[in-house]
């Protein structure tokens, strides 16, 4: 943990849906989460850590992408099934306390295709 962070917390997703491919518009006024997004959170579900660490203060994230097929995708799409998901497990109380993000795509050394790793830290 770098000298400047307070807590942590990593875990290995599942490739997350677009942010397009979230939710849908509903006629009676309203948005619903989408059949492919309510998949996703089940499987991130379970391979939700045991240890989760709920970080109180600002929050410097990094999510490494491991591309899972040839089609161009646009990284920065993939964050709000993420940082939600986080949310949603107690990491922190809200995405806001995000201060800085870095989106990259990862190498085949780095994580498997059809994985995201997340890194957090508090930051002191």
């Amino acid at each position: 943990m770098p000298p400047w962070a307070i807590a942590s917390f990593s875990a290995i997703l599942p490739f997350p849906p677009s942010v397009n491919n979230l939710f849908l518009n509903v006629s009676r006024g309203g948005r619903v989460k989408t059949a492919k997004y309510r998949s996703w959170e089940k499987e991130a579900d379970s391979v939700k850590p045991a240890d989760i660490v709920s970080l109180q203060g600002d929050v410097v994230a990094v999510y490494v992408l491991g591309r899972p097929d040839k089609r161009r995708r646009d990284c920065e799409n993939c964050s709000k099934a993420i940082s939600d998901t986080l949310t949603r497990w107690g990491v922190f109380s809200d995405d806001s306390q995000i201060v800085d993000i870095r989106l990259r795509w990862g190498t085949a050394d780095e994580i498997k295709p059809g994985q995201c790793r997340v890194e957090l830290v508090e930051a002191a």
